[in-house]
């Protein structure tokens, strides 16, 4: 029975060719993604960090920072950090395997070895597991519903959010999540010190503030009560001045995730292509069998 010509030998061979450079290209940009998110990601640990060695030089302040472990030396952030981190590391790490695996499948494709091939089909199965795997925990971080972003992450912010200032990491998040502020006494009372908070006016979850008897009298009981709609939501057509504390952190964490999962999730494709034309090559045709070959 001749070979159709999206199956026959010589396609595939060329197929395979060509996946394995595309997939070489998706390995330096799995590197390139990876490593800047790790970097983003870090920066917001390091900047996190400062804030809480700040913060705990305050006097008395060591019990009542929010998102901050005052005990540790030198004090730092206990918001969970590494989930975001996780993803991005592990993507640097699918992509060095994945250069070598493309170089495998190049090689295999022109010299049509058996051992090769078999090789680079275990390899390629091994690192679309990997990717997807990697690719799933991005997107969850990504859209905030990861299990870390909805337990401790936002259960530190969700009844502190007013007193963790969010202007300290202004360069992570959009101008609404430091819109409101309030001066709030710290440290020793006896020393009068006082320390403004920045945070979103809109309540974490995504209610508004409306009426709050402890802003009235101040510029922030009007600026709240603006960013209230009809049906008394943090108003979504005035994203500039009103947000939520969730969708502050959603915010920041879909810049840490989303690349991760769109260049995993896209080079899904051109990977289970070169399994296939892989598979072919290795079995062999109707037109050309493996063990027929010159």
């Amino acid at each position: 029975m001749p070979a159709t010509m999206c199956c026959s030998y010589k396609v595939s061979r060329r197929g395979l060719l060509l996946m394995t450079m595309l997939t070489f290209l998706f390995a330096v940009i799995f590197i390139a993604v990876g490593s800047v998110s790790a970097r983003f990601g870090s920066s917001f640990v390091s900047e996190a960090n400062v804030y809480c060695q700040e913060m705990c030089l305050l006097e008395d302040m060591h019990d009542d920072v929010v998102g901050c472990n005052c005990e540790w030396n030198p004090p730092g952030t206990s918001l969970p950090t590494i989930f975001f981190l996780s993803p991005a590391i592990g993507m640097i790490v699918v992509g060095i395997f994945t250069f070598f695996t493309s170089i495998l499948g190049c090689l295999g494709a022109i010299r049509e070895r058996n051992l090769m091939l078999s090789g680079y089909i275990c390899a390629l199965l091994l690192v679309i597991i990997l990717q997807f795997s990697f690719g799933v925990a991005a997107a969850t971080v990504a859209t905030g519903n990861s299990a870390q972003v909805q337990g401790p992450l936002n259960g530190v912010l969700k009844k502190n959010y007013k007193l963790f200032d969010w202007q300290s990491m202004e360069i992570f998040f959009p101008e609404a999540c430091y819109a409101g502020s309030k001066t709030e006494q710290v440290g020793d009372p006896a020393l009068n010190e006082t320390y403004t908070y920045h945070f979103p006016l809109c309540r974490f979850d995504g209610g508004c503030v409306y009426n709050d008897p402890e802003a009235v009298g101040t510029p922030l009981y009007d600026l709240q009560n603006m960013c209230c709609d009809s049906d008394r939501n943090c108003a979504s057509n005035n994203k500039a001045q009103c947000m939520s504390g969730e969708q502050c952190v959603v915010s920041f964490l879909a810049r840490v995730g989303a690349p991760i999962a769109v260049v995993a999730f896209l080079a899904l494709i051109i990977e289970i292509s070169a399994l296939v034309f892989a598979c072919i090559i290795r079995v062999g045709t109707a037109d050309r069998k493996y063990g027929d070959r010159a």
